[in-house]
């Protein structure tokens, strides 16, 4: 007797032991030609249905639209009783429908903040999206040339990727980049395509023609690219090394010390 008390307990719903249920079912994937097909269908629907209000006296009916070409046939007779007032009405009735038209496209226009915010989704909505990171390992023969070093550098903090440039002075140069599919796909369209390597060659006044003849054409070619789990830069570094043990160091300190060896033992030949 000592235990019962005014208070009710209400013991904690325990759900009872079932399979879970199976997800809902995927919408279907439709092709561009079902797509309009359908907004076809439903615009006609639309207008079935206002067409039949009009009919029943729930809507008004739309005025004639009158133009200067087409203004005997819809007045007729009435045309010609006053012509200077029925032109008047006419221009009048055209510039409210043009203005009508300029302001709903005023109202759907996007303020400039809402453009800059659709078109950063529009570049980088993958980016978000996607869990694991796209790395992409270049390998260029000669990094020497500022301006080359410019494009390699602020494209890649403009397509928001992380990553380097590990410049060896008397060696290879490795850029590796990590972000998202459509910033990856730009950044490698610049360093395949858009800079000519062979034109970016840093040249000395003394012995232009001896190197010229010595030292192989300067290109950049792909080594890698792949996913991975976890991105091993926050950010983009440009980073010169007077050795090949400073430059794998480098790597080293960011975990991602292969992307270093894949670079040096990669071989064009081979491929």
């Amino acid at each position: 007797m000592e235990k019962m008390t005014i208070y009710v307990e209400h013991p904690r719903p325990i759900e009872p032991p079932a399979e879970p249920a199976p997800p809902p079912p995927q919408p279907l994937k439709l092709t561009k030609k079902e797509q309009k097909k359908l907004r076809t269908q439903r615009r006609l629907a639309r207008e079935k249905d206002r067409q039949e209000m009009i009919r029943l006296g729930v809507l008004e009916p739309p005025k004639p639209k009158v133009k200067m070409s087409n203004l005997m046939k819809v007045l007729g007779a009435e045309a010609t009783q006053d012509p200077t007032k029925m032109e008047m009405e006419i221009r009048s009735a055209a510039a409210e429908r043009e203005q009508a038209h300029i302001d709903r496209n005023i109202a759907r226009k996007l303020t400039p903040a809402e453009r800059r915010e659709k078109k950063e989704k529009k570049l980088f909505e993958d980016a978000n999206a996607n869990v694991d990171s796209i790395v992409s390992v270049y390998k260029i023969n000669s990094l020497s040339h500022p301006q080359a070093r410019f494009k390699v550098d602020i494209n890649a903090q403009e397509n928001r990727l992380t990553g380097c440039a590990v410049i060896f002075s008397e060696g290879i140069s490795v850029v590796v980049v990590e972000g998202g599919a459509k910033s990856i796909k730009r950044y490698g369209k610049l360093m395949l395509r858009r800079i000519d390597w062979s034109a970016a060659v840093k040249k000395d006044e003394g012995d232009e023609n001896e190197e010229e003849e010595e030292k192989e054409m300067n290109k950049c070619v792909l080594v890698w690219q792949g996913s991975v789990a976890k991105p091993g830069f926050n950010r983009f570094f440009v980073h010169e090394c007077r050795t090949e043990a400073a430059a794998r160091k480098f790597f080293a300190d960011h975990g991602v010390a292969h992307y270093w060896d894949l670079a040096v033992n990669f071989n064009e030949d081979a491929v």
